[in-house]
Parts: structure tokens; sequence; C-alpha cells
């Protein structure tokens, strides 16, 4: 049987992995055997890397013009916006069917988004018709690479939700935007105004019966709303589709907040509570 306080042959290794580590790093006296307080001049670590030599830097300023976020192909040199989003609106109330709504939206070549690096258009997820349709928020890399919405851990953890009441096979998932912006940049007022019209008139073709907008983007753009998620969530707003009967919109968070801010957990599953009440 081994004595109390022997060190074993493991924790010998764990030792010098760990004295090791200290040394590779430049942290070898952080050992020492009395503490030295490190505030002092006189008592400056032994290992310290002297500060480098400042290097001239050239830097180009870019043009004041210049948007940075805008990667334009040449053929939308003289992009109009509002003749983009006129062109929008005729080409969405045109469309007969989903599918007419997505092949106009692959055809439509005045949409700057598109030319931003996303894989493709990101269609929506789930039953076609389904009584809830949810529509979140800025696509992730998960979703550009399925090109399909809720994908990824926001997708698994808002799936698990519907689940639990009984909704998964009865839920629509649409993305807040049809193409990733670069680098997942929030949505720009051009982003909302030239994908309103289709995301609108995909939710007349698809006739839920109760909408949950996740975000700011998906409630910008059917709401046509600035207000804050924490201010509108927690109550029913009407929209009435063209054509349609009066429809039941909630407002919460997007499931990829949870994954950063737990606590909203809470707050989610009671929007969604609420949001379902006669569905589940």
């Amino acid at each position: 049987m081994p004595e109390p306080h022997a060190i074993t042959a493991l924790a010998i290794r764990e030792l010098e992995s760990y004295l090791s580590f200290l040394n590779d790093h430049a942290l070898d006296d952080i050992y020492d055997v009395e503490p030295i307080n490190r505030l002092l001049a006189e008592n400056k670590s032994r290992s310290a890397i002297p500060a480098a030599q400042n290097a001239p830097a050239t830097v180009t300023p870019l043009p004041g013009a210049v948007r940075v976020n805008a990667l334009r192909p040449e053929s939308l040199r003289h992009f109009d916006l509002d003749l983009a989003v006129a062109s929008a609106n005729a080409i969405a109330r045109s469309a007969a069917t989903v599918e007419a709504l997505y092949s106009a939206l692959e055809a439509f070549p005045d949409l700057p988004l598109r030319y931003e690096g996303g894989k493709g258009l990101i269609r929506g997820r789930g039953a076609q018709n389904g009584e809830l349709l949810i529509i979140g928020d800025v696509p992730d890399a998960d979703e550009d690479e399925a090109l399909s919405a809720f994908q990824g851990k926001p997708g698994r953890l808002c799936d698990a939700a519907l689940s639990a009441l009984g909704l998964n096979a009865r839920t629509l998932r649409l993305p807040g935007l049809f193409w990733r912006p670069a680098g997942g940049r929030p949505a720009t007022d051009e982003d909302i105004r030239l994908t309103a019209p289709f995301l609108r008139r995909l939710i007349e073709l698809s006739a839920p019966k109760v909408l949950i907008l996740c975000g700011a983007t998906a409630v910008r753009s059917v709401l046509d709303s600035n207000e804050s998620v924490q201010k509108l969530r927690g109550k029913a707003h009407d929209l009435t589709p063209s054509g349609g009967a009066s429809l039941r919109v909630f407002v919460t968070f997007p499931p990829a907040l949870l994954l950063r801010q737990p606590l909203a957990k809470k707050a989610f599953w009671s929007d969604i509570l609420l949001a379902t009440e006669g569905l589940a």
C-alpha cells in the first residue's frame, strides 16, 4: 500500500508537463518559493520579452464614398435602391407558388447581398404549409453551408423546443435573409428593404396560423419596426397579409443568442408557449 503522501509516477509526469509549459511560455519565475511584488520595477519578470520596436506602416485610406460591405459586381456599379425595391415588389407579387418565388429570387440580379460570398440561396426548412411559421435572424455559417434555415446548434435548440410541444412536423422555418452577408455582419437597411418583399410574399403563400419572429432582422422585415425584441416580446401583434386574414405575430430572441446567454432560454420558452397556445 503506498504511503499517504507518496507522489505517483503519473503525478510527476503531470508536474513536469506543467513546469515545461511555464518554461515554454516564459513563465519560469512563477513558481518561486516566496511571493514577489511584480509591481515594483526591481521585481519585473526575469523572462519579460522586450517590447517590439515600432515599425513604419503604410496605410492607404479608403475613399470616403466606398462602402466596405457592398461587395458589388460591375453590373451594379450604378445601383439604384429604390428602383431595385420596386422591381422586387413586382416580382414577389407575381409569384403564385413558393417554388416560383424561390426561382424568382434565384434569378433576381439586383440584390447586392447575393454577391458578398454566400454559397447560395438559403431556403426554408420544414412543413411547407405548416400551422406555425418561424423566421430567423441573419444566416450563420451552418445555414450557408446547408443552404437551409435553422441549422447547427441554434437550429437543434429550436427543434427541441418545438418537439417538446409536438409541433416540429407542423412548422416551417425561414431565414431572416436569403443570402449570408459577408462575415455574418448585421443586416443593413438595404438588405431589409430588398428582402422584405420576398419574405412577406412567402408568408402569404405559406398561410400559417401563427408567426414567430426570432430577432431584429425578422422584426424589421416583417413588421417594419426598429423596436427592440425585448420591448416587442410577450404580446401578440397583428399582420394582415395582402388579400389574407389577420395573422397573429409574436417576437422572441434568436436561438443563437440562447447559446451565448443561457439565461435567455426561459424567456424564449415562455414566448414559444405564448405563441403556440391553441396549436400544441
